[in-house]
C-alpha cells in the first residue's frame, strides 16, 4: 500500500529517478555501438512525447476525435519498447466491435511490414499474414490526396504570380498567399513521407496478434478527423477473420 509522502520526500524520490534515467541515457550515448546511440535518441524523443501526452491528459476529450470502427487502420504511438515489444509510431488495426466516441481508450493489434528476409512459411505464434491489401489501399489513398494537394499548390502558385504582377496589392494579401503556400508545402512533405512508409508494405503486412493492446486515444497520430490520411482505410473482412481466429487460438481454450 502506498503512503503519503511529504513534499521533501517527493523531491528526493524525483531526483533519484531523474538521476537514474540520466545515468542510463548517458551510458547509451557513451557506447561505441551506434544502435545503442540510436536507442538513446529514441528514448529521449519518447520522454518528450510522453511528457506532452501527460500535460494534455486533463484537457483531452475523446469526443473531439472521429469515431473508430472495427477494422479501421490507425497510426498510434506505442512508446519506447522494452525487449521485443513493438514501440514508436506504428500502424495498427482496431479490433473492438463497438468503441464509443466517448471512450478514452481503444484496443488495437499492431501491424508490421514483411521484411525482405522474412520466411512467411515460419510465422511466429500470434503473427498473421495479411497480404498486400493495405499497400494497395494506402497507395490509392496517397494518389487521391496527392492529386488534391498538387492541384492546390498549382492554384496557390498562380495566385502568388498574379500578386507579384500587381503593384497595388496589399501586404496582407501577400502574407496570406505565402501562408497558404507554406501549408500546402507541409501537406506535400507529409504525403511524401507517408509514401516512403507505404513502400515498405509492398511485400505485405503482418498483424501482431500476440501484442494486442489497449491504449489511450491520446496516442493516436492519424486519423484524428474524417479528413486525415488514414481515414476510411479499413482491413477487409477476410483479414479481420484471420485476426479473430488467431485471437481465439492464442487467448482462449
Amino acid at each position: 500500500m502506498s503512503r503519503n509522502l511529504t513534499k521533501e520526500e517527493l523531491i528526493i524520490h524525483k531526483n533519484s529517478a531523474l538521476n537514474a534515467l540520466d545515468s542510463y541515457l548517458q551510458s547509451m550515448i557513451n557506447s561505441s555501438d551506434k544502435r545503442i546511440n540510436g536507442k538513446a535518441d529514441k528514448l529521449s524523443y519518447w520522454l518528450k512525447d510522453w511528457t506532452k501526452f501527460l500535460n494534455f491528459e486533463n484537457q483531452f476529450l475523446p469526443s473531439s476525435l472521429k469515431r473508430y470502427k472495427r477494422g479501421e487502420i490507425i497510426k498510434v504511438h506505442l512508446g519506447y519498447n522494452i525487449g521485443s515489444e513493438e514501440g514508436g509510431l506504428h500502424y495498427a488495426v482496431v479490433v473492438e466491435k463497438d468503441n464509443s466516441i466517448h471512450n478514452p481508450v481503444i484496443t488495437v493489434v499492431p501491424l508490421t511490414s514483411v521484411k525482405p528476409n522474412k520466411d512467411l512459411s515460419c510465422l511466429r505464434s500470434g503473427e498473421v499474414i495479411l497480404g498486400n491489401e493495405l499497400f494497395i489501399k494506402f497507395t490509392a489513398k496517397f494518389k487521391e490526396l496527392y492529386n488534391i494537394a498538387k492541384s492546390k499548390n498549382e492554384d496557390v502558385q498562380k495566385k502568388i504570380d498574379k500578386i507579384r504582377d500587381n503593384a497595388h496589392i496589399s501586404p496582407s494579401d501577400v502574407k496570406d498567399a505565402e501562408e497558404q503556400q507554406r501549408m500546402v508545402k507541409e501537406r506535400l512533405d507529409f504525403l511524401f513521407k507517408m509514401r516512403d512508409e507505404i513502400a515498405k508494405m509492398k511485400k505485405g503486412s503482418i498483424a501482431l496478434v500476440n501484442q494486442i493492446t489497449t491504449v489511450s486515444k491520446i496516442r493516436i497520430y492519424d486519423p484524428k478527423t474524417t479528413k486525415d490520411m488514414l481515414s476510411g482505410i479499413t482491413l477487409s473482412n477476410d483479414g479481420l477473420d484471420k485476426i479473430d481466429k488467431e485471437i481465439i487460438l492464442k487467448f482462449t481454450k
